[in-house]
C-alpha cells in the first residue's frame, strides 16, 4: 500500500515520513514539495491515500484536487486535506474536491496515525471487496456465456421440431400443384395422340404448368426464409405475419379436419416493433401445439371437427393476439409449468418440450410482451400481449 504526503513544508514532509514508516512496516510512504510533482507521481504509480496541504504556493492543494479528480486514471484516490484553515471555512470546497477528510495544523502525530490505520483498513477491504466483484463477473460473464450456448442450443433444436411442421405442411401444400402438373401432362399427352392439339391449347397448358411451378418455387422460398435470423428489428404488421403462417399451415390442417379462423378489424392497423422471422415462429409453434392438441383428442372422438380460432384486438396502449383451439384444454396442475424447458405431455418423439418456452422467450425478450395461457370452453387459449 503506497501514500503520498504533498506538502511545502520539508520540516512536515519529514516528520510525517518517519511517523508513518515507523507505525506501519506495510507501508510505502512517496513524499513531494509542490502539486506539479504530486500530480505526475499519481499519473506515473499507483496512489492509495493521498495527505495533501491545502496552502502552497504556485498551486495549492484546491487545484490538485481538482486536477485529479478529473482525470479518469486518478480521481477515485481518496485525499485527506491537511490545512491551518478553520475547518467551515475549508469543508464546502475540500469534500467538492475529494476530500474524505481533514486534518489541521500542527498536526497530532497521534490523531495522524490513528487516521491513517482506520483508512489502510478501509481501503483493504475495499480492494478484497473489488477482488471479491472481479471474480463475481467472472463468474457471472461465464455463467451468462453458459447460459447463452445453452439458449442457442435450445434454439436450434426448436427450429429443428419446427422444421419438421414446415416439411409437413409443404407436402400437403405441394399435393394439389403436382396432381394439377401431372393432369396437364396427360392431357397434353392425350390431345397430341388425338390430334386435338393447336398451338393455343399448348400455350394454355404451358401457363398453367408454369404458374403451377412458381407456386412451387415461392413454396421453397418461404421454407428458406422462414428459418433465418432477423439480423435488426422491423415494424411487423400482425395481420400479415398471422396470415403467412396460416397460408403455411392451412393445406395440412385441411388435411387433419382442422379449420382455421382468424378475426380482426379490417380498420385497424396492427403494427408492433420486433423480429418478424423470429415472430412467426412463435406462430407456427402455437399453431402445432393447437393442432397437437386436437388431434390427440380426435382420437378420443372420431368425429370431432378441429378448430382453432385466432382473435386479433388493439385496446388503448396494447394489442393482443388470441390462439383458442378445441383441443380439450390443459389440466390446471400443469398450466404453470407449461413455458418450462423440456416440459412436455408427449410421448417420447412426439415433442421436445422447448416450443412453448422459446415462444416466451421470444415474446418477452424481442417483442415487449407478455403470453400466457387459459382454458376456456373446450379448449386451450394462448394470449399474447404486446405494448404499442
Amino acid at each position: 500500500m503506497k501514500i503520498l504526503v504533498v506538502d511545502d513544508d520539508r520540516e512536515y514532509l519529514d516528520m510525517i515520513e518517519m511517523a508513518l514508516k515507523k507505525a506501519f512496516n506495510e507501508l510505502l510512504v512517496e513524499i513531494v514539495d509542490n502539486g506539479k510533482d504530486a500530480i505526475s507521481k499519481c499519473n506515473a504509480e499507483p496512489i492509495d491515500l493521498i495527505f495533501l496541504d491545502v496552502n502552497m504556493p504556485k498551486m495549492s492543494g484546491i487545484n490538485v484536487a481538482n486536477i485529479l479528480k478529473n482525470v479518469e486514471k486518478t480521481s477515485s484516490i481518496p485525499i485527506i486535506f491537511v490545512t491551518s484553515n478553520s475547518y467551515a471555512d475549508f469543508a464546502d470546497k475540500g469534500f467538492e474536491m475529494g476530500s474524505i477528510d481533514y486534518i489541521s495544523k500542527p498536526i497530532d502525530i497521534n490523531l495522524l496515525l490513528n487516521r491513517v490505520a482506520l483508512y489502510i483498513t478501509i481501503i483493504k477491504q475495499q480492494k478484497s471487496l473489488e477482488e471479491a466483484n472481479a471474480i463475481l463477473k467472472k463468474r457471472v460473464d461465464k455463467a451468462m456465456y453458459e447460459n447463452e450456448l445453452h439458449e442457442q442450443m435450445l434454439i436450434h433444436q426448436s427450429k429443428t421440431s419446427v422444421m419438421g411442421e414446415m416439411i409437413g405442411a409443404i407436402a400437403h401444400q405441394w399435393r394439389q400443384p403436382l396432381n394439377i402438373i401431372a393432369t396437364s401432362m396427360i392431357n397434353l399427352e392425350t390431345k397430341a395422340e388425338l390430334g386435338m392439339l393447336d398451338l393455343n391449347e399448348i400455350k394454355r397448358i404451358y401457363t398453367k404448368i408454369n404458374t403451377t411451378l412458381q407456386f412451387l418455387s415461392k413454396t421453397i422460398d418461404d421454407f428458406r426464409n422462414f428459418f433465418l435470423t432477423s439480423n435488426s428489428k422491423e415494424k411487423i404488421n400482425l395481420v400479415q405475419a398471422v396470415n403467412y403462417t396460416i397460408d403455411l399451415v392451412s393445406a395440412q390442417f385441411k388435411a387433419h379436419n382442422i379449420a382455421i379462423e382468424f378475426v380482426y378489424n379490417k380498420d385497424e392497423s396492427y403494427m408492433i416493433d420486433g423480429y418478424f422471422n423470429e415472430f412467426r415462429q412463435v406462430v407456427l409453434n402455437l399453431f402445432a401445439n393447437s393442432k397437437d392438441a386436437i388431434e390427440a383428442r380426435m382420437k378420443e372422438n372420431e368425429e370431432l371437427d378441429g378448430y382453432i380460432k385466432i382473435t386479433l384486438s388493439k385496446v388503448s396502449d396494447s394489442i393482443s393476439l388470441t390462439f383458442c383451439d378445441n383441443g380439450g384444454g390443459i389440466s390446471p396442475e400443469i398450466q404453470s409449468k407449461i413455458f418450462n424447458p423440456y416440459f412436455t405431455t408427449k410421448f417420447a418423439g412426439q415433442g421436445t418440450g422447448i416450443g412453448l418456452y422459446l415462444s416466451k422467450s421470444i415474446i418477452e425478450k424481442f417483442h415487449n410482451g407478455t403470453i400466457e395461457v387459459y382454458n376456456k370452453n373446450d379448449g386451450a387459449c394462448f394470449e399474447i400481449k404486446f405494448k404499442i
